[in-house]
């Protein structure tokens, strides 16, 4: 009996030390061995890069950062005395309350500062292209602050009726004419930015910070938001936009988004109040600019030209929906079955009809992002386009058209 149990525990640390071992064994043979020897503490396999952290690629990394650092040093030296700040005055109801505090009745009317938003010289005379929202109410009026604290007055010349858009003149307070303020540069094409490029945010924060500058990328391009004023009171689609994570918060509206290159490319319009990171600008190219510009010399207002169609832009799922055989264009119709093509118009003039779609104007092909609407906003009425169609048939006709206003 005694030797059996001492052949049974002979047994169990056998088998024991025979698991150990086969452990040992499969340990070596399956896992160390597909493991790389970086983290063995061997040599690095052939299959693994190495970070080079030789003195010489280190020092070229930290040339490349500054040399970054220092194109925003200066871009922000260039750029900041175009930057204003504009503060919004308004006559406000005052009211005076009983002596056992039960009831208010109006006790007059003061002038008070209500908001300050951030603006920019266009041009040297003084000019300032800014928000529409910001400037909206006929009752305000408005005193622009300069980078070195220098005051002047500031008068709304034009509403831009389509965009997010205003014109505003600064003068000296007894109304004479700047000849000497500093204008930006914008991009000559504003579609050329991509996803990724390097922008610099200037503005006023909180309308109190002046100046501020912030630093990052542009996130993504030709989005569409419906913009609203926070209290609801007014709400606009806004399309086209380009995405940021350039920090902006109140107060920022107008503020420049400026390239690596001096060159204001977009405009700062508005935030996503649910999220972080997440900011938007209006697309603004020097030729719109001098479009807008010229308008108002020229009518005394900010005119854009209309063909005068109700048109939905394709993509590739709509055209697939609406079985057209184009995958980008503008298709001449309305989903509340009225008339897309309206009478009387440059577009009926021309011989446009319903179910015809526009594939190109002026020779520059439409896209889902590239609507008739963004070809025509640097044009002015009375300017002639060449449009390319295709008709119900599909048929593909050239056609001459001359724009006209509202």
């Amino acid at each position: 009996m005694k030797e059996q149990k001492n052949i049974l525990i002979f047994t169990v640390a056998l088998t024991l030390l025979f698991s150990l071992f086969s452990s040992l064994l499969v340990y070596q043979l399956l896992i160390k061995n597909h493991i790389p020897e970086i983290y063995w503490g061997g040599n690095v396999p052939k299959s693994v890069t190495q970070i080079p952290n030789d003195p010489a690629s280190v020092a070229a990394s930290r040339s490349s950062l500054k040399n970054l650092e220092t194109s925003v040093k200066d871009l922000a030296h260039k750029i900041s005395p175009s930057v204003v700040s504009i503060i919004i005055s308004k006559d406000v109801q005052t009211y005076r309350t009983d002596p056992f505090g039960f009831f208010q009745e109006p006790s007059g009317v003061v002038r008070r500062k209500v908001w300050g938003w951030t603006w920019f010289f266009v041009k040297k005379n003084g000019t300032i292209i800014t928000n529409k929202h910001v400037v909206s109410d006929p009752n305000a009026s408005y005193t622009v602050i300069t980078s070195n604290n220098q005051e002047f007055v500031g008068k709304v010349l034009a509403i831009d009726p389509t965009t997010d858009l205003a014109v505003i003149k600064a003068t000296t307070k007894d109304w004479k004419e700047l000849n000497d303020t500093p204008a930006v540069n914008f991009v000559e094409d504003s579609s050329n930015v991509e996803v990724g490029n390097f922008v610099v945010a200037i503005w006023n924060a909180l309308a109190e910070f002046q100046n501020t500058v912030t630093f990052w990328v542009i996130s993504g391009l030709w989005r569409s938001i419906e913009a609203w004023d926070g209290a609801w009171i007014w709400t606009e689609q806004l399309t086209g936009l380009l995405q940021t994570d350039a920090a902006i918060n109140p107060g920022n509206s107008w503020g420049p988004l400026v390239n690596l290159n001096d060159e204001v490319v977009w405009i700062n319009t508005a935030i996503a109040a649910w999220a972080n990171g997440l900011w938007f600008a209006i697309p603004l190219s020097q030729k719109e600019v001098t479009s807008i510009v010229n308008s108002i010399e020229k009518f005394w207002s900010i005119k854009r030209a209309f063909i005068w169609i109700r048109y939905i832009s394709l993509s590739p799922d709509i055209a697939k929906q609406l079985n057209i055989k184009t995958l980008a264009g503008d298709y001449i119709g309305s989903q509340d079955w009225q008339p897309a093509v309206i009478q009387w118009s440059p577009a009926e003039k021309s011989w446009l009809k319903d179910w015809d779609t526009i594939v190109e104007i002026n020779w520059i092909p439409l896209l889902w992002w590239l609507t008739t609407k963004d070809i025509l906003k640097d044009k002015l009425p009375g300017e002639k386009v060449v449009l390319k169609i295709i008709t119900k048939a599909w048929e593909t006709k050239t056609i001459e058209l001359i724009l006209s206003d509202r």
